[in-house]
């Protein structure tokens, strides 16, 4: 029973870790806010911008390594081109690793600090 909860447990938190990547609801055309990370996907392959916007006919980007304000660093691809779009947030993908494992030693420390203060 314990191994089958402690099985549960884990499949859980593992799955509230990453970046939370998914498809947005609707294909809009539009800037997205500028720190919003957006994968984009073409011929295989996916690129990370910032300062995403999305247009009839292309969808351009930063590279999410360079300041949203370098516009020379922008890059376009043809929106016929892109193969999906996907937004996250690798920020508070690392922030909920961080929080679960920390959670993960407070729990071990309490479970092994009850187990040594109220012996059954």
């Amino acid at each position: 029973m314990f191994r089958k909860a402690a099985l549960a447990a884990t499949v859980m938190l593992a799955c509230g870790c990453g970046a939370g990547w998914h498809r947005p609801a609707t294909a809009s055309t539009g800037a997205l806010p500028p720190r919003q990370q957006v994968q984009v996907s073409q011929a295989g392959s996916a690129v990370r911008w910032q300062a995403v916007r999305v247009s009839g006919d292309s969808v351009s980007g930063i590279p999410f390594l360079r300041p949203i304000t370098c516009d020379s660093c922008r890059t376009a691809l043809p929106r016929a081109t892109v193969d999906s779009i996907r937004l996250g947030s690798p920020v508070a993908g690392f922030w909920k690793t961080v929080g679960l494992i920390t959670g993960t030693f407070v729990l071990a420390g309490l479970i092994y600090c009850w187990q040594g203060c109220f012996p059954t």
